[in-house]
């Protein structure tokens, strides 16, 4: 990290009010002025003190979430906004239903929901007859104009070789954290699985092919770019960073039947900075089967972390004039390979916990950056039969971690799932 990557840092953490400046003059709403946030705010991430015991089980506490038809699942996307607020998109199964965002609040232990994806297409005038948007699978991510923007999609008659997208596509959005005010923001052909952004710039991710769109809130100009992929492998996340680079695996099929893949970066023009190898992202599982990018969380230092499908730690170092560096940190679970799709940044600089699935059901990984100290404690998920759980990033003002999925309900199915988890040093 630059000093020059520091300076930079610093502004967007104590002087916020530059930001503010550049992009007052935000032409689709003028209602209000635009507030300084935080660096981090804007990563939806708390920074707060390293833990002086990590080594202890957490707590763990299922929120009842208000049902709607249809519903069937959280795929991880959950997101934080200004105030410590949590979002969650909850997806439904049938053709042609809608998912619906909904805000908890940690301090009222309320929830509400702030409405279905269909029936504001519908409001806007731009429903087709027939269309359904059954998920919300992206994070929700706040921006530096003070709105929080996620992504909708179908999945209606699309095939798992990777050659048909869905048949309605998907949706960009975004929604304002107090009015609740919903705008459209970009109707796109392929299914939009996942959404980053620190500030200025929201990128989404459409499949097949990784295909990655940018937004820029000041301007509302957009931007595509074909990064590549193989079949019907699409990575359930990306990042991107505070200058506005995004990070999005590309993946090749090679003359000896191989698939090489690397974390392409692309910068605010979209322009391709660099690709460096990733040699812990795909196994013996073919690409289909493989979630790519699955958990991420944002350093305070700028930095980010990321687990891959195989649940291989790596991280990357923004670095000024030159690309990132991205390194191999390790395996998250001390067992080694496991599927984990959650990371929480605890202390901001050195310790991370997560999710992982084992075999016996699922654990809490606490892991220290720096050291690869690492432990793991069984997650209590009170006797929930046919428990899924997939990845998160958002914690609450008290340091309390938030995971969604889902969970078999009586007369068969499943309905969606939300636990908030206590680490040991938050209590």
């Amino acid at each position: 990290m630059t000093r020059r990557t520091r300076f930079v840092l610093l502004l967007a953490g104590i002087a916020g009010a530059v930001v503010a400046f550049a992009i007052a003059w935000f032409p689709i709403d003028r209602r209000e002025p635009v507030p300084a946030f935080s660096y981090e705010a804007l990563a939806g991430s708390v920074f707060s003190p390293s833990p002086r015991d990590p080594f202890r089980p957490p707590q763990v506490r299922e929120l009842a979430l208000p049902s709607f038809i249809d519903a069937t699942s959280v795929w991880g996307a959950t997101g934080r906004d200004f105030r410590g607020h949590i979002w969650v998109g909850v997806s439904a199964s049938s053709a042609g239903m809608s998912a619906h965002l909904f805000e908890y609040d940690p301090e009222t232990d309320v929830w509400h929901d702030r409405g279905g994806v269909v029936e504001r297409l519908k409001a806007a005038r731009l429903n087709r007859e027939g269309e359904g948007q059954i998920k919300i699978h992206s994070k929700i991510v706040p921006a530096s104009d003070g709105w929080l923007y996620f992504a909708s999609t179908d999945e209606e008659g699309e095939t798992p070789r990777g050659n048909v997208p869905p048949r309605w596509g998907g949706h960009l959005w975004r929604i304002h954290p107090d009015r609740h005010d919903w705008q459209h923001l970009l109707a796109v052909p392929e299914g939009l699985v996942a959404v980053s952004g620190v500030g200025r710039y929201v990128y989404a991710l459409g499949y097949w092919g990784h295909v990655l769109y940018q937004y820029d809130t000041a301007t509302g100009a957009t931007g595509r770019v074909v990064v590549g992929s193989v079949g019907g492998h699409v990575s359930r996340n990306f990042l991107a960073d505070i200058r506005g680079h995004a990070y999005v695996p590309r993946l090749r099929e090679q003359p000896a039947g191989t698939v090489s893949v690397a974390l392409v970066e692309y910068d605010a023009d979209l322009k391709e900075v660099a690709a460096t190898p990733l040699q812990f992202y795909l196994d013996r599982e073919s690409p289909e089967s493989n979630h790519g990018i699955v958990g991420l969380a944002y350093l305070a230092d700028g930095g980010m972390v990321f687990t891959t499908h195989l649940g291989h730690l790596y991280r990357i170092e923004p670095r000024d004039g030159a690309p990132a560096e991205v390194t191999p940190v390790g395996w998250f679970d001390p067992e080694g390979k496991t599927y984990a799709p959650s990371l929480f940044a605890l202390g901001g600089k050195v310790w991370l916990g997560g999710v992982v699935q084992r075999r016996e059901g699922f654990a809490w990984v606490v892991f220290q950056l720096g050291t690869g100290l690492s432990a793991a404690f069984p997650l209590d998920t009170h006797g929930l039969r046919d428990v899924l759980l997939y990845g998160s990033i958002s914690r609450d003002n008290a340091g309390r971690a938030y995971v969604g999925g889902w969970a078999a309900k009586e007369g068969g199915g499943q309905r969606p799932l939300v636990l908030r988890i206590d680490p040991a040093w938050s209590r």
